[in-house]
């Protein structure tokens, strides 16, 4: 009998046994979530009144009040990807993508005094306006497309993981040998057709998609921004009862947790300092870089997050927007990684009350196969019936609204950076709201369709959420963030921008790709898919400019950073910029 089996014996003794988990969801729950999504459609509704102008549906008139900005901050960026994903990756590889917090002081000095003051003075509404006033059309295009695939894989990927929490939590319910109507109507002669419980979740994925798209199209940015108030403070409510079911029932607390992950596994409470070794999957050094990177980056260059900003009335009010977004973000990944800490702790002591796959014992070792549906299991079968029923509201909306601000920050993107530059001379066929809501449409169709593809990969790859990030989406970011550094400052033109995001994109695409293009049994540590591309670009067009100066007098300089901030920051006292309330978008 191995040490961490006596220690789980002892503290069994010591603790009291939670109650067995409970057959699924009850009707409570589901009257639940009928009353959220009736709360949140009423605040669709409310919000669809005001928006007769484009400014008022991508920017809410830019008078949105700055907590409520920043809350919403939170909840786009953390989505139903991190309240997953923080603690699967928790129970299954330990602690060290907690040390990403150490590196928070340093980006939050850049955002707060070079980024947000940079692009406040800017006025724009699309921030790949940017890149054309700095360098020229093209670049604008590209830095538009690199935004439009990092946002729909992102989107994917949360519409992916909020139906597989909902599938999780849902699925028990349907009988094992229910057939799925849709295999039947395909194969009517098959032998064996598919059972419902498991295409399940792509009709989860269906259901959330479509359900996303009429709320992104109804309500525009406003009711994203309030809804995302809402689900932010749900997402807190999330974490403090599974923190205190587990300290409740079990009358453990963290110190007890953070023994029993290290008795089973070292590596859960030691992580790796630092290494060489680019395959190495994760260190506290490296945890810290991605997440520095990955902040910078965003916030310098990502629309989904530079649209909430610009909706402020103020350089002021955007810094204290993004002062809420950061300390919240802690608090709740604290909370996170101590919700994965102690359903660890909670399932190695109660490993009965888990389906099997997830939890496998090795060589007298628990090995954690499938950290990724700990959570939403435990939400549907130990916590008591209706409280389920609002964590399960809460997942499923924030896919929902997740999709809501990224459809509406695409199709603010696409209408102005896209069709108005491949389309100049064409007259707009609809009103300004109409073509925005007919674009919200559509990309939310693309985003479910994607998400079935996700979804059909990630359950047949064996990678966990955190594992899917990189691959998926981030990819792009590192390239598209480049555009902005460069242009901010470098004294070059668009021939080098180009020539540099070419390279980088190639970098980014070998580093996340690796192992599939090559046959290698190693991959290159996922925490530098970010930085690398982003740092190499730079080098590339420091270099490069050297060999193509630009000429004298070109005005794209005046964009650079230096020049920037010699303009005005704005206050609450300024007008809303005039091109906002036309009528045409295109």
């Amino acid at each position: 009998m191995t040490h961490t089996t006596h220690l789980v014996e002892s503290l069994m003794i010591a603790a009291r046994t939670a109650p067995a988990p409970r057959d699924g969801l009850q009707w409570i729950d589901f009257l639940a979530l009928g009353i959220y999504l009736l709360v949140t459609m009423g605040i669709v509704i409310w919000s669809s009144r005001r928006e007769a102008s484009t400014g008022e549906f991508f920017l809410g008139g830019r008078r949105m009040p700055w907590m409520a900005v920043g809350l919403s901050v939170l909840a786009t960026l953390m989505s139903s990807i991190s309240y997953m994903g923080v603690p699967g990756e928790m129970i299954k590889n330990g602690v060290a993508m907690f040390a990403q917090y150490l590196a928070l002081p340093l980006s939050m000095t850049v955002v707060l005094f070079v980024w947000v003051p940079f692009f406040m003075r800017l006025r724009f509404t699309s921030a790949y306006e940017y890149l054309e006033r700095r360098f020229d059309v093209q670049t604008r295009i590209i830095g538009s497309l690199l935004f439009l695939m990092l946002r729909l894989g992102w989107m994917s990927m949360v519409t992916y993981v909020g139906s597989l929490a909902l599938s999780q939590m849902v699925g028990t319910l349907i009988p094992a040998d229910t057939v799925d109507p849709i295999a039947r109507w395909f194969d009517p002669s098959a032998a064996e057709p598919a059972m419902m419980r498991a295409s399940f979740l792509y009709w989860i994925i269906v259901s959330v998609g479509l359900s996303a798209t009429v709320y992104g199209s109804v309500g525009g940015f406003r009711a994203a921004i309030w809804n995302d108030v809402l689900q932010s403070v749900m997402l807190f409510g999330g974490t403090v009862m599974t923190l205190g079911y587990v300290i409740w029932t079990t009358g453990t607390g963290p110190v007890e947790w953070w023994n029993l992950a290290a008795e089973n596994s070292a590596g859960h409470t030691k992580p790796i300092l630092f290494s060489f070794d680019p395959t190495v999957r994760m260190t506290v050094v490296t945890a810290a870089m991605l997440n520095f990177f990955w902040v910078i980056c965003t916030h310098g260059s990502d629309q989904v997050v530079l649209q909430r900003y610009f909706s402020t009335t103020s350089l002021k009010s955007a810094r204290k927007s993004y002062l809420v977004a950061a300390f919240t973000d802690v608090t709740i990944g604290i909370l996170l990684a101590l919700c994965g800490l102690a359903l660890l702790a909670f399932y190695l002591q109660h490993p009965s009350y888990l389906p099997d796959g997830i939890f496998v014992v090795e060589n007298g070792k628990t090995i954690v196969k499938q950290g990724d549906k700990v959570l939403p299991h435990f939400f549907a079968h130990q916590l008591p019936a209706g409280i389920g029923g609002v964590i399960l509201a809460v997942l499923v909306c924030d896919a929902m609204q997740t999709l809501v601000s990224g459809v509406n920050s695409i199709s603010a993107v696409f209408a102005g950076d896209l069709y108005g530059r491949l389309r100049p001379d064409r007259k707009p066929i609809l009103s300004d709201v109409g073509f925005a809501r007919f674009l919200s449409v559509g990309v939310g169709l693309l985003v479910t369709s994607l998400a079935i593809g996700v979804a059909y990969l990630a359950q047949n790859s064996g990678r966990n959420i955190f594992d899917l990030m990189q691959p998926a989406f981030n990819m792009f970011l590192g390239p598209l963030a480049s555009l902005f550094l460069i242009g901010m400052f470098l004294k070059c033109d668009g021939r080098v921008v180009k020539i540099a995001v070419a390279c980088s994109i190639v970098i980014s695409f070998l580093w996340s790709y690796w192992q599939i293009l090559f046959g290698t049994s190693y991959q290159p540590t996922i925490t530098l898919g970010t930085a690398v591309p982003y740092l190499a670009s730079f080098v590339i067009a420091a270099i490069v400019g050297r060999f193509l100066p630009t000429r004298a007098g070109d005005p794209g300089l005046e964009y650079t950073w230096a020049i920037v901030m010699r303009r005005p920051a704005p206050t609450d006292d300024d007008p809303v910029p005039s091109h906002e309330s036309a009528r045409s978008i295109a």
